[in-house]
Parts: structure tokens; sequence; C-alpha cells
């Protein structure tokens, strides 16, 4: 020990026996008590009955004066003078660090109470002496001026012994850090995993409170209150020294009872948990990003559109962006999931090139995909943006050796013009995107209230639709067509749908509608049927004329439908050349092979394929080339000018010619004149259809036709 007292105190002498106001101090539980020389006798023989000695020390003395009950100041002698340092060098490591981590406590001043166990010599483990004593005095720095207290020799029994090793070995074995800690958190022994984890000697380490390594919430309390608190056996923090990274870890806090003594000390056991929280940081990446875009999922757009909005000054504009990509289905669905993920990925890598950095697009599901644009006061900023991606979506890829090409429907609002909350925002955003599909895809549509009520309408609309299609009401009718001798030769089936709520509805409002809300099969299937009754009709009567029934782009892709045309042939006992399938280039348009296959596997089983509205779109003649139809259906857009353009007259000749090389017949669509049909027979046409040789009809009246 040291002090800078020079002074020795006398407060353990014992006073004259023949002075009756005399007082002896005695540690009575490690507190100096003072009692009157009356009771002297007593204490004497209740330390003797104990088998208890005592001890002193004072500054600036090195050494420990341990006496019996029996020694006076005068027998000097009879004291056993030890040296404290040669103490330390005499017990066993661990004990040491001990000694010298409580010898720190109390020349600090953290610490006036002494009762621990010493193991004096490493050689005899079974010794050990039990020191109960406190701080007498402190100088004017609060250093330990003098000390003094009891002493006695405890052995240990072998068994325990064995116990307390087995002990002490897990505990300096374990691979989870460790500490001992006292009632202020002051750090007592550490073992080996503790120590490695800081990478600091035992020496600064002892002494050091544990709030100095870890920022744990349970380390503002004290340590009796945490182990008392059956609900949290475990607490997360973090352990921190200076120049390396902080580890989250985890803290585990237990008390035990020294033997002999009855101080109480509490194990720290600290676990390292930085897999954890990685694993935590992932699961809580994967709830907010989209796996296989990596962009922002619908919940992580929501709570940004929400913040944003929060902070949206009025002096600010923010809109958003509601992107649907036209046609992915069918990409998705004949060239698999596979190519339609690469196509996503290229098509997030285009958003992403074309939108700002500071502007935010998240995947809202499937094949949708919203931007929120912070505009400023400029307002005319989203539409150049909305362009610009029109023109970057729609450039064509390469996708498994096929070139690909779609395009995007596009819906704009404003906040807070069209809404000041997200939910209404994004319901906002989601109808003019479906506005930009009525308009043809590929389009661009802001929001404005009008749609509102266009939506409630076309709500309303679909599910009378939904209604009519499962309940089969939609009625039917057929055109006729002639050949050059006005002869009719076939007659093609049209669905009409009349409804008491908004009377005649057209074909070209029901159809898409139900192909945008999945009944584009229930729909088909339906005409289908009522195609096979009507052929079965017209050959019962003596007129096996072939029924053609109109075949989406979508119900051409439904493994299905082959299925469902074989089981009508079936039920209506017709042939399968009684049935006559017309599908749009439109089915052509992802620029894939599927369709093809799928339709030259129909001809393959007698059912005769044509391609209806024929040079509507862009590239009929590669259509030509690639798969050889049965029939094709010149479009009515031929006939416009007909009699006047020698130049319409020339293409329709060449596209007749080209078609009469192939093997193919020719559908003139349209025909609302006799001159128009005089001049199509010049040119080569075999079949007409249009209002001039007969309108839609119902089949009584096709019948009666046929019996004129």
């Amino acid at each position: 020990m040291s002090s800078t007292d020079e002074s020795e105190s006398a407060s353990a002498q014992e006073p004259d026996p023949a002075d009756e106001e005399a007082v002896v101090t005695v540690p009575i539980d490690g507190h100096l008590s003072v009692l009157p020389t009356s009771h002297r006798q007593l204490a004497l023989e209740a330390m003797m009955a104990a088998q208890v000695s005592y001890w002193r020390w004072s500054a600036p003395d090195r050494s420990l004066l341990f006496g019996s009950v029996t020694t006076t100041p005068e027998d000097e002698d009879d004291y056993l003078r030890i040296d404290w340092w040669g103490l330390l060098k005499s017990t066993p490591p661990p004990e040491r660090r001990r000694l010298i981590a409580l010898w720190r406590r109390l020349n600090d001043g953290h610490q006036d109470r002494i009762d621990t166990l010493i193991q004096p010599d490493a050689r005899t483990p079974s010794v050990r002496w039990r020191v109960r004593g406190a701080i007498t005095a402190r100088d004017v720095d609060a250093l330990p001026v003098s000390a003094t207290g009891t002493w006695e020799i405890i052995e240990e029994s072998r068994d325990r012994r064995s116990v307390d090793s087995v002990k002490a070995h897990a505990f300096v074995a374990s691979r989870d850090p460790m500490l001992v800690v006292d009632e202020q958190w002051h750090i007592l022994e550490t073992n080996d995993a503790f120590n490695q984890l800081g990478g600091l000697p035992l020496d600064a380490i002892l002494g050091q409170t544990l709030q100095h390594y870890i920022e744990a919430d349970v380390l503002h309390g004290d340590p009796a209150t945490a182990v008392a608190n059956d609900r949290l056996q475990h607490h997360e923090g973090t352990f921190h020294i200076e120049g390396a990274p902080a580890i989250p870890v985890e803290l585990t806090l237990s008390q035990f009872t020294l033997d002999g003594t009855g101080l109480v000390r509490y194990i720290a056991v600290l676990r390292d948990i930085s897999a954890r929280k990685r694993s935590e940081r992932e699961l809580e990446q994967l709830a907010r990003i989209d796996a296989l875009t990596q962009l922002p999922n619908r919940t992580t757009l929501q709570q940004t559109l929400n913040r944003r909005l929060s902070r949206l000054s009025t002096d600010d504009g923010l809109a958003l962006l509601f992107i649907d990509l036209d046609g992915f289905k069918h990409i998705n669905d004949s060239l698999g999931h596979q190519a339609g993920d690469i196509l996503l990925k290229i098509m997030v890598k285009r958003l992403r090139a074309t939108l700002r950095s500071k502007d935010l697009v998240a995947r809202w599901g499937g094949d949708e995909f919203v931007a929120i644009i912070d505009m400023g006061s400029d307002t005319p900023l989203v539409d150049r943006i909305a362009l610009r991606l029109l023109e970057a979506l729609s450039h064509p890829m390469v996708i498994g050796g096929h070139q690909i090409s779609v395009t995007a429907s596009i819906g704009i609002v404003h906040a807070p013009r069209n809404g000041r909350d997200g939910e209404t925002l994004l319901r906002h955003a989601d109808l003019a995107m479906y506005a930009a599909k009525d308009q043809g895809k590929n389009a661009i549509v802001t929001y404005h209230e009008k749609l509102k009520h266009h939506n409630l309408e076309q709500m309303s609309m679909l599910s009378l639709l939904r209604e009519a299609i499962a309940e089969g009401t939609l009625d039917f009718v057929v055109q006729p067509k002639f050949d050059s001798h006005s002869r009719m030769i076939g007659a093609e089936l049209l669905a009409r749908w009349k409804t008491l709520e908004y009377g005649q509805v057209p074909p070209d409002t029901f159809v898409p509608l139900a192909e945008r809300n999945g009944m584009a099969t229930a729909l088909g299937n339906l005409a289908i049927d009522r195609a096979a009754e009507y052929a079965a009709r017209l050959a019962a009567l003596g007129n096996p004329l072939p029924v053609a029934v109109n075949i989406s782009a979508l119900h051409v892709m439904d493994d299905s439908l082959l299925d469902t045309l074989c089981d009508a042939c079936r039920r209506h006992a017709i042939s399968v050349d009684q049935l006559e399938l017309e599908v749009t280039e439109s089915v052509f348009l992802e620029n894939t092979y599927a369709p093809e296959t799928r339709i030259e596997h129909l001809r393959r089983q007698g059912f005769r394929v044509a391609m209806d509205d024929f040079g509507a779109g862009y590239s009929s003649l590669g259509y030509l080339k690639r798969l050889p139809f049965d029939t094709i259906k010149i479009d009515r857009s031929f006939m416009s000018d007909l009699e006047v353009d020698p130049r319409a007259r020339h293409l329709l000749a060449g596209i007749v010619g080209l078609c009469d090389m192939l093997g193919m017949d020719t559908v003139a669509e349209g025909v609302e004149t006799g001159e128009q049909w005089q001049l199509l027979q010049t040119l080569g046409v075999k079949q007409y259809q249009g209002y001039w040789l007969g309108r839609p009809m119902s089949l009584e009246q096709l019948l009666d036709k046929l019996g004129d």
C-alpha cells in the first residue's frame, strides 16, 4: 500500500486499562465502533471465541500488521508483518488481479468497507484468510491514511475446493467474455475471452466500470435491480473501445454470494451478436426491398410517400407516376418466368437511367412501378420525364434470342392538387394509368375528376359483365360472308351486350374491359360454344357453313384453348373445319414465336385460322412469311378511297396476289357499295363481307336468308 500521509495512525492501539474514561476501538462487522472500557473484556472474549485476530495499517507503511487479541502495541515482535507487494507475489494470478482491483477501489474512494477472502500462498489453495475491516481515515485528498479490521484463517474441504476449482476453470475457459463486477459495476475480474475482445491488458481493465466498455440501458441502474427483473434476462448493448469499431453484444447478468463473506457479486456474460444483427438487417432489407428488382417495395414506397407529403410545403410540388408495362403477361406466359424476370430487370435499369437521382422509383407489384417526382415549382417537369420514360422503355431488346418490344401506360397525379394523402394519390394515379391503357396503351394520362366518375361506371359495368359472362346472357349475332357470285359461304360470330343500366354497350368497350380484368378466356370460351352451336344448327338444316369466332391474344396463350375447341365440337357434333378461328396481329406484337407455335398446332388439328384486320398493324407481311394462315381478312381501312386512289388499288392488288401465291384465301371486310364489290372482284379478291352484302343479324334471320 502507499499513501502521502507520513504519520502512523494509532486508532487500533489499546488504551490504558487504569483509565476509566478511556475507550477501545474494535472492528465490528467491518465498521468501527467505540465501546466503554467496561466492555473491553467482553470484546476480547468474543474475538477469542470466534478465533479471529486483528490487523492494522497506517500510511506510509507498505506492510500490514496482523496480530492476535493478546498482542499489545508494545509487543511488536509478536505481530505478523506482511509486505503488501510480497503478499501479491505469493498469491495466484487471478487472486492478484482481484486484490489489485480492490486496492484501486479503496484508493480511489469508491469503497471503504473491506470483506474479502485471500489465498496467501498459491501452493496451498486450501488455506484462505478472511479479512474484514474498513478505511478508518483519509487525508485532504481523500487518500487512505489508516485502516484496521479482523482476520481469520479458513481451511476449505477438498470437495469444496474441487467444486470451486471447476467453477474457476469454467469462468476462465469460457468462450463467452465474462466479468465479475461489484454493486457499483466496477470490474473485479475478467476471463481471457473478455481480454481478447477488447485487446487491452488486464491492469487497464480492472477497477474500471462496466460502462466504460459497454453502452446499454441496463447499466444506467444498479446490478441488483437488473438481476431482480425476471422479465429482462438478456440486455442488448454495444461494446466499444477507442480506435475499434463498436460490437453489438448481448449482456446477461447473474449474482452470487462469496463463500464465508456474504458479499454479493455479479457476473456479466457478453455474447457477440454481430451475426444476428446482420441477419436482422438483412431481414429488414428483405421486408423493404423487392428481391427481384432491388427496388423499394410497396410498403417502403407508401412510407416514403407519406413522409414526403408531411414535409411538403405550399410552394413545392410532388407528382406520382404510375407505370404499367403493356403486354408483359404475354411475354411471361410465352417465354417463361425467367425471361419475364430478365425483362423486368432491363426495365428497372431504364427507369433508373431516365429518372433523376433524387426521384424514388419502387416496384408496386408484377409489372407495375411507381415513381415519386419532386417538381419544386416546375410543374411541366413531370410531363417531360413521363415522355422520356415512354421512349426509353419502348426500345427493343433481345431476350433468349427473341427481339422483344414493350411499351408502357403511365398515369400522373399531382400533390396536393389531386390528393393530400398517399392512399388517395395512389388510387388516382392507378385510375389515370388505366385511362392511358383505354387510349390504346403507350400513352400518358394526367388524373382529372372525370376519371373518378368514369372508374365508378367501369366498376359497375365490370360487375354486370362478369355476371353476364358467367350466366351466358350475352347476345350473339352473325355476319355472313359471300363469294364473287354472291353466294353465302360462311358467317362470323359477333358478341353483343345490352344492359338496363347502360343500354347497348359496344364491343370495343366491353371486350377490352373483359380482357383487362381477367375474363378474356371466359368470354372466348362462351363465344366458342355459341359458334359451335350455330354451326351445328346450320348443318342440321342442310347448310354446313363454317362459323368464324374471334380469339383474343390472351386466349391464344391459354393452355386449355385446344381442349375447349375440341370439347365444343364433340358436344355439338360438328367437325373441326366447321369452326374458323380469327386472330388479330396484336397476338404477335411481343415478337416471340410462342403464339405462332400455338396457332400452327391448332391448324394441324384441323382448325382453320384467319388473320383478322390485316393491314391495321405495322408488320403484317412479316407475319405472312413466318406463318401461313388459311385466310387473310383485309382490313376495312383499305376500302377507303379505293375507287379514286390508284395507289390503294395497286397495294391491294399486290396483297391479293401475294396471298394467292402463298395459297391463302382473301376476304375483304367493310364492303359498303356495289362499286367497291365490283372493283374488288377485278383485283382478284375471292370473298367479301360488309353492309352492302349483309349486316350482322340473328341466327334465325340468317337461316331465313339462306331459305330464300
